[in-house]
């Protein structure tokens, strides 16, 4: 057999290298990331195109007629594969694996079947009607002319089956837009540039002309480049759509999605919006447009930027890893616009201040009056005229510590970078002696079980163990009332119970229990504000858990809460 040497052969050689790159490169992620129908039938896709350049590179270069006819039936194994494979890529690339089905799939490949085996039959010459042996600039070159079914099976199939592919990749990059347009131009380039050159050689275009050297396959090697391309520079096969959705690219929160390496592989249209960006930023990484952040740590933060305007703007940022068989293999950024919200945090923040100091400044002179008052008046004043000046400064103080609870409360709103790990056991140890005093008066016994270490903001925790803990002291009905703080596992965090054998709620009341000033009928209006447990609600609501109540009149009642594991907390919105 003899050989000859051309320089066409090394584009087609190289397409072929390249194809074999990509197929082994689907199957090793295919291996380290699960099955996935897009990495199967990439890979499987690659080795086609392999087995059609591969043997169109042996066929040119060998000089032996009967070896080149036998080579170029052997390609067409990879070249009738490659049509229906580019399909059914587009449709699980595209997430439409419900046409994944097995007959879709059997039906597919019939054509290229049937055509295989009339190729190495040929009756009645349906396939080749002649071969001939042409030699160009001292290459011999082997050419065929088809005949039916060759134009009916292979070329009209092979072209419908691609102008579908294309179709379908085409739709898809207009839905989503410009994150997935570099790669859909690419898969584009690999699909046309085959089918241009396959026209221009049946039309006889020079230099594709049916005696000259078939540069078809040599046409594969831009083919092969752009799917690489898309590949490694635009990571096709690390996040493609299949894991996308319309409502994540319709959400008014923008979404970055990265792969392994902390590159960006999807950006929503609110994304760009909200980072003021207006070129691609796929295939970036993700520190060059978020410098400020860890990315790759759960978590919820808020980032000050300044606009294209010069206005200071803030973006409120939460990461959340992407797993797959307990391994990290991205992340999901979801930013959100909170400017509006920090101004008006502020300006509540500016109201509740400037109320603390309207508010409290004549409360404060009103408390001063009384008192000289009360002085003035301490050897004339009668039993009458003193009980109203203790009720005058009753009410004065009591207007003081409502106003001090709305400050609480207004201010409880903590950011995710605030949490930390909160060993519950010593929280409800240091809220027991600041309230050691009232325990011994009214010689109660707490029991407190086994807490755990929680993810949480320590202060407001605290504040909600001695709210409950103050609230049950308050509503003892015994001699010597005894309180219980326990708490169990649950699947997704800490269930807490605070138990008390006082006097209980009525059950009309207990839907509104958790309300600003709210006390129960039997209750002693100057015993409280009335914010307590609306207080706790606020704080258990800002860990991402829930509060809820149970209590019978004459039975005591029990508050229960949830606080929800660190990742799981975190990952709310705080605010």
């Amino acid at each position: 057999m003899g050989w000859q040497h051309t320089i066409y052969a090394y584009p087609i050689l190289f397409a072929t290298a390249v194809s074999l790159g990509l197929g082994a490169y689907a199957i090793r992620s295919r291996r380290e990331h699960g099955h996935s129908p897009v990495l199967l039938i990439f890979g499987t896709m690659n080795v086609a195109v392999a087995i059609w350049t591969g043997f169109s590179a042996i066929k040119l270069l060998s000089t032996t007629p009967e070896v080149k006819f036998q080579l170029y039936r052997l390609l067409y194994v990879g070249s009738e594969l490659i049509a229906p494979l580019l399909l059914l890529f587009a449709l699980a690339y595209t997430d439409r694996t419900d046409w994944l089905r097995r007959r879709v799939v059997v039906g597919l490949f019939v054509v290229p079947v049937a055509f295989l085996l009339l190729l190495f039959t040929n009756p009645y010459d349906l396939v080749i009607v002649e071969t001939r042996i042409v030699k160009i600039d001292g290459l011999v070159v082997w050419r065929a002319e088809n005949g039916p079914a060759y134009v009916v099976l292979s070329y009209v199939y092979v072209l419908t089956l691609a102008l579908l592919a294309l179709g379908i990749i085409a739709h898809q990059a207009v839905r989503l837009g410009r994150s997935y347009l570099p790669q859909a131009a690419l898969l584009a380039i690999a699909i046309v540039t085959p089918m241009t050159a396959s026209f221009l050689t049946s039309a006889g275009v020079a230099p594709f002309d049916h005696d000259g050297v078939n540069l078809v396959p040599a046409t594969a090697a831009v083919s092969s480049i752009a799917l690489g391309i898309a590949t490694f520079r635009y990571q096709l096969l690390d996040l493609p759509p299949i894991a996308y959705s319309t409502v994540v690219e319709r959400s008014p929160d923008g979404v970055l999605v990265l792969d392994s390496a902390e590159r960006i592989v999807h950006a929503n249209e609110t994304a760009y919006s909200l980072l003021g960006l207006s070129a691609s930023i796929v295939g970036q990484p993700a520190h060059a447009e978020l410098p400020a952040l860890d990315v790759t740590t759960a978590s919820s933060r808020t980032v000050e930027f300044s606009s294209d305007s010069g206005r200071t703007e803030y973006l409120n940022v939460r990461s959340q890893p992407l797993r797959q068989h307990d391994d990290i293999v991205g992340w999901v950024l979801v930013l959100r616009d909170v400017t509006e919200r920090r101004r008006r945090e502020r300006e509540l923040e500016a109201f509740t201040g400037a109320i603390s100091h309207d508010l409290r400044a004549p409360l404060r002179t009103t408390e001063d009056y009384l008192r000289l008052l009360d002085e003035s008046l301490e050897e004339t004043a009668d039993e009458d005229c003193e009980e109203l000046i203790a009720v005058a400064r009753r009410n004065n103080r009591r207007m003081q510590e409502m106003i001090s609870g709305l400050l609480q409360y207004s201010r409880i709103g903590p950011s995710a970078t605030a949490f930390d790990s909160v060993d519950c056991d010593r929280v409800v140890s240091a809220v027991l002696e600041t309230l050691r005093f009232e325990i011994e008066e009214q010689n109660a016994t707490v029991v407190v079980g086994d807490l755990p270490t929680v993810s949480g903001v320590e202060h407001l925790l605290r504040r909600l163990f001695q709210n409950l803990l103050e609230n049950a002291l308050t509503h003892a009905d015994s001699g010597s009332p005894e309180i219980r703080v326990t708490a169990s596992r649950r699947d997704d965090g800490w269930r807490f119970r605070v138990r008390d054998d006082g006097s209980g709620i009525e059950p009309d009341e207990l839907d509104r229990v958790f309300d600003l000033f709210m006390q129960g009928s039997g209750t002693d209006p100057e015993s409280g504000t009335g914010m307590g447990l609306a207080i706790c609600r606020k704080i258990v609501e800002q860990h991402g858990g829930t509060i809820d109540i149970d209590s019978e009149p004459g039975e005591g009642t029990e508050i229960a809460f949830t606080i929800p594991d660190g990742e799981q907390a975190r990952t709310r919105e705080l605010w």
